[in-house]
């Protein structure tokens, strides 16, 4: 079958103590690979049990390209998140972060700065749930108070969680892919995967450099999923987006960890969105979440223009206008959807050796260790036990609706 030509693999070679679920993180990778004779795909080898690497005990890895300027998400567990299908996977996700950062002891993975959530109508049923972490329900006044950066006026209202934190995912992806690496991982950089076939036996990925053979293999495929979804009649979209760093005309401080929460605006546009300033990375991030201009992700404009400068200017006339200063950078990514805008974990049909992990339709990261955890599970057991149906591909195959 054909091949998104961005595919990396990473190969799983023995059992030992590391879950599979450290390596399906986002952009660590979009292809793992176990060897054929695994006891349990679920592990790495321990330290004592690394041996020399031959092809089929190989990773090919492609590392986030952001350099210096990190792409920040927020991690709330309040959010609308609870009381929803996603509330079982958020949580979990969560607790993995916090394991996470107490076994690497990378203490930056996630940084606490608390959620500002503003909406123009006062609606925000998942705060009123009881649950462990309670958030504040903010008139539009309370919030000038307590954050007089917000340049915001009626009839917006405010939900205010001080559990929230900024996750920082380079440094997640780089630690998962640490850790890995000191377990026995073999990653491979600079290596396209040409075609794959499955059959009973397993899986076959032919590369631009050698083949490798595995019992099973889970694509993690990014913007190019739908083109290997292409012949099950699922539709993916993929959509262009803008986000940048600026740094503020006056009071700088204003805009660090301690003074500004992570936040998000729900507005006419989409959702404006955006982080503050870090110790290592100079000005406060932008965003606008929304569909944005579909594209190919083998052939779109990544050089961002006076239009994508706009979307972001926007944003600042209206919440921010004492801010709307130079941008420090303008970048692009890619938001890649499903119909119904939620992400796939499945075993693909028709290929009982082959797991999907994605898309994951804008909010990966956030998600991301129990979307692995889950895919992890349908190579290990062929099943999870963490709710969650409603990724699975049924309700997206061919005449799913009309039944």
């Amino acid at each position: 079958m054909s091949a998104p030509p961005l595919l990396r693999i990473i190969a799983v070679p023995k059992p030992g103590t590391t879950p599979l679920h450290h390596l399906l993180v986002s952009n660590s990778c979009d292809v793992i690979v176990g060897r054929r004779r695994c006891r349990r795909l679920g592990h790495l080898l321990r330290p004592d049990q690394t041996r020399a690497a031959r092809p089929r005990d190989r990773a090919v890895f492609h590392p986030a390209q952001s350099g210096w300027l990190t792409r920040e998400l927020p991690v709330d567990v309040d959010r609308p998140d609870i009381g929803s299908d996603y509330e079982p996977v958020i949580l979990r996700a969560y607790e993995l972060y916090r394991e996470l950062v107490e076994e690497s002891g990378q203490t930056d993975i996630m940084v606490k700065t608390g959620f500002l959530d503003l909406a123009p109508h006062r609606n925000f049923p998942a705060y009123q749930l009881p649950h462990n972490w309670r958030s504040e329900d903010l008139s539009i006044q309370q919030v000038k108070e307590r954050f007089p950066q917000f340049q915001i006026g009626e009839p917006y209202w405010g939900a205010y969680d001080p559990e929230g934190a900024l996750l920082r995912p380079e440094v997640t992806i780089t630690t998962y892919v640490r850790l890995a690496m000191q377990r026995g991982a073999h990653i491979l950089g600079n290596t396209k995967v040409l075609d794959w076939k499955s059959d009973a036996g397993g899986v076959t990925v032919i590369t631009d450099r050698e083949t490798h053979t595995a019992d099973r293999i889970v694509f993690c495929a990014g913007p190019w999923t739908g083109k290997l979804l292409m012949e099950l009649g699922i539709a993916v979209t993929v959509t262009r987006l803008s986000f940048a760093w600026v740094w503020p005309l006056t009071n700088f401080k204003a805009y660090e960890p301690e003074s500004l929460p992570c936040w998000c605006i729900e507005d006419e546009d989409g959702i404006y969105h955006g982080f503050p300033m870090m110790s290592d990375v100079p000005g406060y991030k932008i965003g606008l979440h929304w569909y944005g201009e579909t594209v190919d992700p083998d052939s779109f404009n990544r050089t961002p223009n006076a239009q994508d400068e706009e979307f972001i200017r926007k944003g600042l006339r209206r919440y921010f206008p004492d801010a709307n200063s130079p941008l420090v950078a303008l970048r692009i990514c890619l938001y890649d959807h499903t119909g119904d805008d939620v992400p796939i974990i499945d075993q693909l049909p028709g290929h009982d050796h082959v797991t999907l992990c994605g898309p994951r339709c804008g909010a990966g990261v956030k998600f991301i260790p129990a979307y692995a955890e889950i895919a992890a599970d349908f190579v290990e057991k062929g099943r999870t036990d963490l709710e969650s149906d409603f990724l699975r591909f049924g309700r997206l195959l061919p005449g799913a609706q009309a039944s």
